[in-house]
């Protein structure tokens, strides 16, 4: 088995760094896209709680104190949406980041491996011409051996 050379340490490196943002951006995503249905479900719910308080306000009417329970409720419910509104905005923010940290281990794994192709094309090219340097040589004495003798 042939040494590995340092660029295949790297590009092995910038690949298994690759995977790990690549996990840990799904991740990301996956809390995002739960943040997000969490934020959607409770603006519904709240949207809901005004409906039926201006339904039951307009039909039969509703005592004080139930209207500044439904109130009290709808108002914290409207706080849990805007704090929840903010956690959803820092999702984004850290889906934004992790993107660009996905897209910059791609780019240097494609840069490891744009690297690696190219030394193993010169490598082979030199292979080649050894190759090609001795059968020129191993020629060359046959012709002279033939002809000397």
């Amino acid at each position: 088995m042939a040494p590995r050379s340092a660029m295949d340490m790297l590009r092995e490196k910038a690949e298994e760094k690759l995977n790990d943002t690549t996990q840990q951006l799904g991740n990301v995503r996956q809390t995002c896209e739960k943040a997000r249905t969490q934020l959607s479900e409770l603006e519904g719910y709240q949207q809901e709680y005004r409906q039926q308080l201006a339904a039951r306000a307009c039909g039969e009417g509703l005592p004080v104190t139930h209207l500044l329970s439904y109130q009290g409720f709808i108002h914290a419910l409207g706080q849990v949406v805007v704090q929840h509104g903010a956690h959803v905005a820092d999702c984004e923010r850290t889906l934004a980041l992790t993107l660009s940290d996905w897209q910059d281990d791609r780019r240097r794994l494609n840069a490891f491996t744009l690297l690696k192709t190219r030394a193993d094309e010169i490598a082979r090219v030199k292979e080649i011409r050894q190759e090609q340097k001795m059968m020129d040589e191993f020629a060359s004495q046959l012709f002279f051996r033939k002809h000397s003798a």
